[in-house]
């Protein structure tokens, strides 16, 4: 029993020295990361914040997504479109870092003056990236010659 304990401490130290990738601020966003409002959230009119850490080498792509919170239509997306990310960081060395990645996905009402597309904002903080994605509200066509409407 003494030596299964023994031989279980000698494998435990070098996964504690392992541990969790440090955080890191990400210096700037390579032009190819986008961040796509998913048109069936869009069309179920469902807003809100998504929240992932992503884990990644100094000025590499992300070697993975870990979703933290927010509503699974939105965070689901965001997690896979995160994963093609490249990220930029002041970091040194190799060490992995992890940055938090917080998506607020917003409709706005539709307007002459605005334009139809969506707009995407990017804020960069101190390990953490601030995504601001909006859209036009879908126009909801009503059908006018259906009995429910008409109070049949």
């Amino acid at each position: 029993m003494r030596g299964f304990a023994i031989a279980f401490f000698c494998l435990a130290i070098p996964l504690m020295a392992i541990g969790e990738p440090r955080w890191c601020s990400v210096s700037s966003r390579d032009t190819s990361n986008t961040i796509v409002y998913v048109p069936i959230a869009a069309a179920a009119q469902v807003q809100g914040e998504a929240r992932a850490r992503i884990i990644y080498s100094p000025n590499s792509r992300v070697e993975r997504v870990e979703p933290v919170s927010g509503v699974p239509m939105l965070l689901e997306p965001l997690a896979g479109q995160l994963s093609n990310w490249t990220v930029r960081s002041n970091a040194s060395g190799h060490e992995l870092c992890q940055t938090l990645v917080i998506a607020t996905f917003m409709l706005r009402k539709p307007s002459r003056s605005w334009t139809r597309k969506q707009k995407v904002k990017f804020t960069t903080g101190p390990n953490a990236i601030h995504v601001l994605i909006s859209r036009p509200r879908p126009e909801i066509e009503t059908d006018t010659s259906s009995p429910a409407l008409k109070g049949s």
